[in-house]
């Protein structure tokens, strides 16, 4: 039977773009949707994709906002961040320890992707 050795590692720790700082309440949504913006970018280079155009207006116009909108906004945030972390930390222990990860990162890009379209339709200006 053959064993792979596997070093014990922490992506959290590896590439920390979405860890919350323990001192405070967490991260603005300016900083949040940062992170985000710079984990989709790694995430496709991993799934060999095009990377995301940025979006550095999203937080503004979701404090510009004060209906269920901005909490849906800033709970979608907050979602898609538990979800892309743990994801981006498991891809990059794949890659780290000599795997292929194209295929798991493109799922999680399709997820990524999914989620910042609905996020940024949440963020549009509806004329209201």
């Amino acid at each position: 039977m053959m064993q792979h050795q596997t070093d014990s590692f922490d992506g959290a720790l590896a590439f920390d773009l979405l860890r919350r700082n323990a001192d405070d309440a967490g991260p603005s949504l300016a900083t949040r949707w940062q992170s985000l913006d710079d984990a989709g970018r790694v995430i496709a280079a991993l799934a060999g994709e095009a990377e995301p155009p940025p979006e550095p207006n999203f937080a503004a116009r979701i404090e510009a906002i004060a209906d269920d909108r901005h909490r849906l906004a800033v709970q979608g945030v907050e979602d898609l961040s538990a979800m892309i972390e743990p994801g981006l930390a498991a891809l990059l222990y794949v890659c780290e320890n000599g795997g292929d990860a194209r295929a798991p990162a493109l799922a999680l890009w399709r997820e990524f992707t999914a989620s910042r379209v609905a996020l940024l339709a949440l963020a549009a200006d509806r004329g209201d």
